[in-house]
């Protein structure tokens, strides 16, 4: 599956500077200049953004100096004012799948970006059948279905037959939007699978219990599941299946919409750009204390002989004065 299309779940540490352009379905949303990293990098100014699926940050002098932060992995936004209240802080804290925890605070004079940071991850959870595949969802009202942001109907397929092969075959309606296809039942609406194009692997006819049936296979990432539907115009529904899911993948739509007077512009990245491999780990500056202080234990250096703010993960404090020469 593409990279781009789960940056919104994922956590880059010095992400390739071509990575930094907007990809496809990708929206900058808000731009501030003169943002400071204060966790990961201190006293040094860079650009932020936030668009429709990640956090960027990048260093105003250096560009290979970046983060890109996925919008589905922040749990948790607060704010901070400091320097006599001249400058606002943003803090949260990401969680990955694999459970890994990492804390971000950013320092802006533009209290703005708190408040846009949380209206944007709300308009994300918002928007989640965007991206999720869900299943007995509350989303079929009297024979209807609910539709979510940007979202239209494209066909639908009456007296479809949902195949499984450990349970009996179900009658029910299939419906292709320009988002996803979603099926449920004749007889009860809450037996249903909503299913967004960007989940889709592969999409074929095979013959299944003797019949010809439509079948639908999701990436990985996405559980990697298998479903089955079945009608009198097989092979129409599947040559439109796979219309709508190859449309969708060159433009995806990912739900989310902001109103600004100004649509902010984006400066793009070449490929030609030095690359430079940071000795220091890079990702261990940001990992979230258990007990969610956002500051690390102050220690005593034999080396210095003074006391230091203790070094995140297996840091060593000559890395500190090491410098990457150009």
């Amino acid at each position: 599956m593409c990279e781009e299309f789960l940056f919104d779940r994922t956590i880059h540490f010095d992400i390739s500077v071509s990575k930094l352009n907007m990809q496809k379905g990708e929206k900058t949303l808000y731009m501030w200049h003169d943002v400071e990293d204060i966790k990961g990098n201190p006293d040094q100014l860079g650009k932020l953004i936030i668009s429709n699926t990640r956090v960027l940050w990048w260093n105003q002098r250096n560009t290979t100096v970046n983060l890109s932060i996925g919008l589905g992995t922040i749990f948790h936004i607060e704010q901070k004012i400091t320097n006599n209240n001249r400058t606002f802080g943003t803090l949260f804290r990401t969680k990955l799948t694999s459970g890994q925890k990492y804390e971000f605070h950013f320092s802006s004079p533009d209290k703005k970006l708190y408040e846009s940071l949380l209206a944007t991850q709300r308009l994300y959870t918002q928007s989640i059948l965007h991206r999720e595949i869900k299943v007995q969802f509350a989303m079929i009202s009297q024979k209807k279905l609910n539709l979510c942001e940007k979202e239209q109907i494209i066909n639908q397929y009456n007296n479809t037959i949902s195949v499984a092969n450990d349970q009996q075959d179900v009658t029910g309606t299939l419906i292709f939007t320009n988002v996803r296809f979603v099926w449920f039942s004749a007889t009860n609406d809450l037996f249903n699978i909503s299913i967004p194009w960007i989940a889709v692997k592969k999409i074929a006819k095979k013959t299944t219990k003797g019949l010809y049936t439509m079948i639908v296979e999701t990436h990985q990432d996405f559980g990697g599941y298998f479903v089955g539907y079945r009608n009198n115009e097989i092979d129409i529904m599947l040559k439109e299946c796979n219309k709508l899911h190859s449309f969708y993948i060159e433009n995806p739509i990912y739900g989310i919409e902001v109103q600004e007077k100004i649509q902010p512009s984006f400066q793009k990245f070449d490929e030609k750009v030095q690359v430079v491999q940071s000795i220091y780990n890079q990702a261990a500056r940001y990992q979230a204390n258990e007990n969610n202080d956002t500051q690390n234990d102050i220690v005593y250096s034999p080396e210095l002989g003074l006391a230091i703010q203790k070094l995140p993960g297996d840091s060593k404090l000559c890395d500190l004065w090491n410098i990457i020469k150009y």
